[in-house]
Order: structure tokens, then sequence, then C-alpha cells
């Protein structure tokens, strides 16, 4: 990819949230590069995972799953190719361009656009990946979060991480194996025992959530201290939410279907459910060099616009964020195809080259005094 070629938008991550903004802004007749890492990294987004489960929050494409989604994403991109157009005597690009890559670093140039970085190849520790770069007038960050997994029936050695996680997601978004989420999931398992494994006081949210479905809950902290507050606890206990401070030595499975565990100490616990909040981590190591905001769980600030948010809770110019590593949106993929489309066009309507005056009151309704 040429440097010297200057995309309109840069987005990364190419889930609901990225692919959206993507679309958004190729309507508005921007030239678009649009950063997928899922043939580069192992990393995937939520809704991947939902193998046998099909989605029904994705208005747009209800009743697949998640494999599928993924592909039907991908279809919607191909189908805003990048083309030349004329306007006004001049000739413009416009479009999607896809790149498989993994973001690495993205830095403003003197320039005021973005230079991003990105890995063509899967990262290894034995060798140095080939790495391209792409500039661009506006970015979108789309790159999401990972799910903190519990460590059952694994080994952390380099080289059994593959399958180490091939063994967690083999459970992955089957009525009976794990679920992240409770609000996505929960009513798979109306008035069924649930397990969900996490410790502290924010697993308090989904044994909140899960009450919605079921009063049969037992939170499990895999062998630790349960970390939670005393008002935490004694509410807890108070709805009857069993608590399990035993060590979960093994999956017990039948096929594709989790049952239950083998704890340390021998005994076998059966559920009908199983949910896991280990906490999660922002996919967002290529914005070291900018001082972007997070909330308490590690998402990024950004204001009603989708601007990201610096330190100081000023807007970074020329930067927006969208799907499920805003903080405070909820991690549903309608939700993310809302805050992509919102992301998509600010960043787009920030390129245009004159707006409106400032001092006439152009677009607010009158005051009683007017």
């Amino acid at each position: 990819m040429a440097m010297s070629e200057v995309f309109d938008v840069l987005v990364i991550g190419a889930g609901p949230g990225g692919t959206q903004a993507a679309v958004s802004a190729a309507h508005q007749m921007r030239h678009v590069l649009l950063l997928d890492a899922s043939k580069v990294s192992r990393r995937r987004g939520r809704a991947f995972w939902s193998k046998t489960v099909k989605i029904e929050d994705a208005p747009v494409f209800a009743g697949i799953t998640g494999a599928q989604f993924a592909k039907a994403l991908r279809e919607w991109t191909e189908a805003q190719p990048v083309r030349s157009i004329e306007r006004g005597g001049e000739e413009r690009v416009a479009g999607i361009r896809r790149a498989d890559g993994f973001a690495l670093d993205l830095e403003r140039l003197d320039n005021g656009s973005f230079q991003l970085t990105y890995a063509t190849e899967p990262l290894s520790r034995d060798r140095q990946v080939g790495t391209t770069t792409a500039l661009g007038r506006t970015v979108v960050v789309a790159s999401g979060f990972e799910d903190g997994w519990p460590d059952i029936e694994t080994n952390n050695s380099a080289a059994r991480m593959y399958r180490k996680y091939q063994m967690v997601y083999r459970y992955a978004g089957n009525s009976r194996g794990w679920h992240l989420c409770i609000r996505c999931d929960g009513h798979l398992h109306v008035d069924e025992h649930l397990a969900i494994v996490g410790a502290g006081d924010y697993i308090f949210d989904v044994v909140q959530g899960a009450q919605d479905f079921t009063d049969r809950i037992t939170v499990l902290t895999n062998g630790r201290p349960h970390g939670m507050s005393p008002p935490v606890r004694a509410a807890l206990g108070e709805r009857g939410v069993a608590l399990e401070e035993g060590q979960i030595e093994a999956h017990i499975g039948q096929g594709l279907n989790l049952l239950g565990f083998r704890m340390a100490d021998g005994r076998e616990l059966y559920f009908d459910g199983f949910f896991v909040d280990e906490g999660l981590k922002a996919n967002d190591e290529f914005l070291h060099r900018f001082d972007v905001a997070h909330s308490d769980d590690g998402l990024l600030r950004c204001s009603d616009d989708h601007e990201v948010l610096d330190s100081s809770g000023e807007p970074i110019p020329g930067m927006w964020a969208a799907g499920d590593i805003v903080a405070g949106e909820r991690n549903l993929i309608a939700s993310a195809f809302a805050s992509g489309q919102d992301a998509g066009l600010e960043a787009s309507d920030s390129l245009r080259r004159w707006a409106a005056p400032t001092d006439v009151g152009i677009g607010r309704l009158p005051a009683d005094d007017d």
C-alpha cells in the first residue's frame, strides 16, 4: 500500500461496530480503510464464538451463527468497493478497502494526519513479521476487548497456547457451554441452575442480571477468595446465591456440551448453564502514543458523539470509537451498530470543507425571546 495514499477514515476493527462505521463513511463518499485482524490474530469478538446458538439481537442479520455473521459483515463491506467518482469537475475516491492486519501503532504526524502501522502476518516471538503502514485523516477505533477466561484444564506454555483456547472455546456459544453475556444468553436457562465463575464485586452485575431468568445461582471463584465487599456478599447471601471457593480442576463435558466441573478435592459439580466474568482487556495497545482516558474497566471514555477523550476529558481531534471498546455501551450487537454509525458519520462530517456559521444559530430551535 503506497504511503502517498491518504484515506479519509481509518477504521481499526471489522466487527459490527467497525463495519457499520466503514459503511456509513463510505455512504458519505469517503475513502475508507477497514483493518480486519481476524486472519492475523487469534482475537475474536464475542459474536464470532456464537457457533450453535443463533444471534438474535442483530436486526439486519437475524438468525445466523457467529461465523456466518462474520461472513455477512465482510460481504456487506465488499458491496462498497473503492471507486472513482467525479464531482464538480474534481475526481475523488470513495468506498471501502479491506486490509488483513493487526494494529501495532498509531501516531499523529506533523500535518495532523494519522499513520497506522499494522502486522500483515501472525505475530511471533521467534521472528520479525511483515508490517505495512497506512495514512488517514481520521480514525475510528473499533477493536473491541478480550474477555478474561478461567484457568481450567489449560497449560500456559507458549507451545500449547493455541490448544488452550481451543479447549475453552469448544464450548463457546453452545446452549450447554460457556456464555459471556447474561443479557444475551440468560433466556436459554430459565429456571435452571446457573454457574457463574468470577470473583470480586463486579460479579454482582452478572448475578443481578441472572435474576430475570432463575433463582438458582452458584458463584464459583476457582480457588480464590471471593473478594466481595461485605455489602455485596451479604446481598448475595440474602438472595440465596451459593458460593463455592474450591479450585476447579477440569471441565466435565460430553461432546460439545459442558455439564459441570471436577473440583480439586475430587467432587463433581453439575449445572445447567455456565457464565464467566473474569474481567476484560481493551484491545488498544496501539494507542500508547495518545493520552486516552479509560474507565474503571479499562474501556475508552468517549463523548456523546463517540469522540475519544483524553485524560482531561477533552476530545482527541480526529479520533472516534465504536462497539465494545467504548465505555458505558451495552455489549450487544445492536448497540455496536448504533455506535459504529455515529462514529462513521461523525468522522465523515469532520472532513467537510465548510461548516455552518457559528453565530447564526443554525440547527437550534428559536428561544422564546427570539
